[in-house]
This record gives C-alpha cells, sequence and structure tokens, in this order.
C-alpha cells in the first residue's frame, strides 16, 4: 500500500470511529462504542506500518499535512 492510500485510510478511519464511539457511548450502548475505538485504533496502525516515504523508508507524522517532499531526505512526493 502506497503512502497516499494509508493517509486516505487513517483519516476515514480515524473520523469513522469518533463517530462511532461517540454516539454509542451517549446512547449508553458501550460494546459498539468499544468497536469505534478499535476503528481508530487499526487506522492509526495501518499509518504506521504504511504511511512512510517511498524512499527512505521514514514515517511521516500523523499531525503533518501531506506535503510535496519527504521532510527527512528531500524526495519529491505525488500528491
Amino acid at each position: 500500500m502506497d503512502y497516499n492510500k494509508s493517509y486516505l485510510i487513517m483519516h476515514i478511519g480515524l473520523w469513522t470511529g469518533i463517530f462511532i464511539a461517540l454516539i454509542f457511548a451517549l446512547t449508553e450502548v458501550n460494546w459498539i462504542a468499544h468497536i469505534g475505538a478499535i476503528i481508530m485504533l487499526g487506522s492509526l496502525v495501518q499509518a504506521a506500518v504504511f504511511y512512510k516515504c517511498p524512499n527512505c523508508k521514514k514515517s511521516f507524522k500523523y499531525s503533518r499535512e501531506k506535503t510535496k517532499y519527504c521532510p527527512e531526505c528531500g524526495t519529491k512526493l505525488d500528491n
């Protein structure tokens, strides 16, 4: 998987997990709220594995927006 797909999956997973966890925590259906937390955790784990520079393999920071160049090696990235 490339870093662009990983970035997209990370953000979709985080927002979906937050939505599910909040809605079902407020309605006191805690077992579904736990599933939302698992979705959030899973999206972060996949980002830790795949959200890296294709050249130097250094991980990108999660909070940083997608950049045009790798902050470590300076390789131009396709966005």
